[in-house]
């Protein structure tokens, strides 16, 4: 792999605000293959370290954007950011298949965010987002996989051959609300987090894995997450201190199917999208008393689906559901004092 590119920022500050304008610019080229380095039984005249895949990938972003904030009143702040992002993925020099192809899209992506400060320890904030994001070369075309019957992702004409003005595939887009509140002591941090956010050809994990282990992906045409954050940070006094986090969600398909074949279309509308638990919580309650330091460390995870088949019968022969579980790690350490050390020992 090779990447080189270059990231610029300017920052301007300015009557009652800060203006942050930028961008990137980045070319990616990498060559990939795979060989075999042994095997047995091989057909007669395959040679050592034979490939059975090779190619070449490119990957060109440009992006530039704008980051507005701008306090309206001494209790009143605003944000304001722009986006505009041009990626374009090529796959070329392909062997033994020959698919080679050029792909680009051009995305705007907006966000307005409103903080009202009620006083010196307490905030509240709005936000909008709207993001749009594109699918992976892999989700294209997995050429890795081609030798395994694995094909282009793009439409077929009338004599066979791959449209490549016109993927299957499509870029996934958010929009994403949230509302929250912030409460900061000296000794105390509070926050708390309500979202939505609505997503379009989400890319979201099948339940599946190719021959080299990693999560087979696909667009969902609408999904949702819901749910509220809550965190705080704690010092109880100047030896102990407890900090925490945890969520609770929703995330479900609104609109989506499984296509079993041409006849046989499965609806899994309402059904949890396959990684997601409902809940997730950590907590860390530290210790640090002259020299001595301690840290208990728990991690909770709800259960969640591998697949997006959810609860339907019939349709798997295995268990999909990740059952629940719980984490704790327990951290020890003592900094010795070298005087104290070598008093001992004279003493001795």
């Amino acid at each position: 792999n090779t990447q080189w590119g270059w990231i610029p920022r300017l920052n301007i500050k300015h009557n009652n605000g800060n203006l942050i304008v930028g961008g990137e610019f980045r070319i990616h080229r990498s060559d990939h293959f795979g060989n075999i380095n042994f095997a047995e039984n091989l057909p007669e005249g395959i040679p050592a370290n034979y490939k059975y895949y090779s190619y070449n990938g490119a990957k060109d972003i440009v992006n530039i954007f704008a980051n507005e904030q701008y306090q309206i009143t001494e209790k009143i702040n605003v944000l304001g950011e722009l986006q505009l992002a041009y990626n374009k993925y090529k796959i070329y020099n392909e062997k033994y298949v020959g698919n080679e192809f050029t792909i680009d899209g051009l995305f705007l992506n907006p966000r307005v965010g409103f903080n009202y400060k009620f006083t010196e320890d307490l905030n509240s904030y709005f936000s909008f987002a709207q993001v749009t994001r594109e699918p992976r070369l892999k989700n294209y075309y997995d050429v890795a996989e081609s030798s395994a019957g694995e094909v282009p992702q793009f439409e077929v004409d009338l004599n066979g051959n791959y449209d490549f003005t016109k993927p299957l595939v499509n870029p996934e887009t958010m929009n994403s609300l949230e509302l929250g509140s912030s409460y900061n002591t000296r000794n105390m941090n509070l926050s708390a987090n309500i979202f939505y956010m609505l997503f379009t050809d989400e890319i979201v994990k099948s339940g599946q894995l190719d021959r080299f282990g990693q999560p087979i992906t696909g667009n969902m045409d609408k999904t949702t997450h819901a749910g509220i954050e809550l965190s705080g940070t704690f010092k109880l006094n100047s030896y102990i201190d407890f900090t925490f986090n945890g969520t609770y969600s929703k995330n479900q398909i609104e609109q989506g199917y499984y296509y079993e074949d041409e006849d046989n279309i499965i609806n899994l509308k309402g059904n949890s999208i396959s990684g997601f638990p409902e809940i997730t919580a950590n907590g860390i309650i530290r210790l640090n008393f002259d020299g001595f330091f301690s840290q208990l460390w728990v991690k909770y995870v709800g259960d969640f689906y591998t697949d997006n088949f959810g609860d339907i019968t019939g349709l798997t022969d295995y268990d999909n559901k990740v059952d629940s579980y719980f984490v704790s790690n327990i951290l020890l350490s003592y900094k010795f004092n070298a005087n104290t050390i070598i008093a001992w020992w004279q003493c001795y």
